[in-house]
């Protein structure tokens, strides 16, 4: 693959199974969100295994010297991770995200935002889990 532009983010470098990656994690984005709609626990399962390729496809173009795609795939992955209900896993990448000197204002600021959101809600999560009847504990 040459230096392709999609999106307005450089590609220079990234091969052929980098391609069938972010198509394969496209194809399970998609069904993820459809199973979301569903309401099938199934959802959370694709949306882990995105996770886990975005993290790959981050660090082939962190390789590659794309920083920009990087950081894209990174958000991306913590994304995934927080709809598949890690938010331990999603808050670590935001972080190191934001910590990193790179990432444009923007994406910093979204990031930030959203690791702001799944802290939130993971505190929400603990103050039901305190509240839940000793008896109702698995």
């Amino acid at each position: 693959m040459a230096s392709r532009v999609a999106h307005g983010i450089l590609r220079q470098g990234l091969d052929a199974e980098f391609e069938a990656d972010e198509t394969r994690k496209s194809r399970l984005l998609l069904e993820a969100r459809v199973l979301r709609e569903q309401l099938n626990e199934v959802a959370a399962e694709k949306f882990a295994q995105a996770a886990v390729i975005e993290e790959r496809l981050s660090d082939s173009s962190g390789r590659a010297g794309l920083l920009e795609k990087s950081f894209v795939h990174r958000f991306s992955a913590a994304s995934c991770w927080g709809q598949a209900g890690n938010f331990y896993r999603a808050i670590v990448l935001c972080d190191e995200l934001a910590a990193h000197d790179d990432p444009p204002a923007r994406l910093r600021e979204r990031v930030t935002e959203y690791a702001e959101t799944l802290r939130a809600r993971r505190a929400r999560w603990y103050a039901d889990l305190v509240s839940m009847p000793a008896a109702a504990e698995p």
